[in-house]
């Protein structure tokens, strides 16, 4: 069996488009844009776990043989480099608005139906400006976790 999944590794904060969404909506809830019980009604736990939490989990439930795991990364970015653009190549707010185009085809269902479709266009462009500030002082990046594993 293989698996693929977002994970993290053991040194870096955990940065995540759903934690800056997070604090965008709590943003949003101090200047009264958004009622705070609708923000306090959303639970989305999210957990990447490390590759040493894997292994133990695979040990600990035993019916598997951890052949090989193996962790990489890819900037939140990355569809951007496909024309073989670099980082310092690309400005700071292009990268930043193509993140949040991506991060908001996936999330505006779910979001607009908890805050409704009259904040998503403010919501995201708040969202691009964090994801900016962010760009000029660190890589954002996913963790990949890939394993294969047999059956004992």
């Amino acid at each position: 069996m293989v698996l693929t999944f977002v994970g993290r590794d053991e040194t870096s904060d955990i940065i995540t488009p759903w934690g800056l969404i997070g604090l965008v909506l709590n943003d949003m809830v101090l200047e009264s844009l958004i009622e705070e019980a609708k923000l306090e009604s959303v639970h989305m736990p999210r957990y990447g776990p490390t590759a040493d939490e894997v292994k133990q989990l695979i040990d600990a439930e035993g019916r598997f043989i951890l052949e090989k795991l193996e962790t990489f990364k890819s900037g939140w970015d990355e569809g951007l480099k496909e024309n073989g653009n670099s980082d310092m190549a690309l400005d700071v707010n292009v990268r930043a608005n193509f993140i949040a185009k991506y991060v908001r085809a996936t999330t505006e269902p779910f979001l607009t139906s908890r805050f409704g479709e009259g904040i998503i266009d403010e919501l995201f462009l708040r969202f691009g400006k964090k994801v900016a500030k962010l760009l000029e002082e660190q890589k954002l990046e996913y963790t990949y976790l890939v394993m294969f594993m047999t059956k004992k």
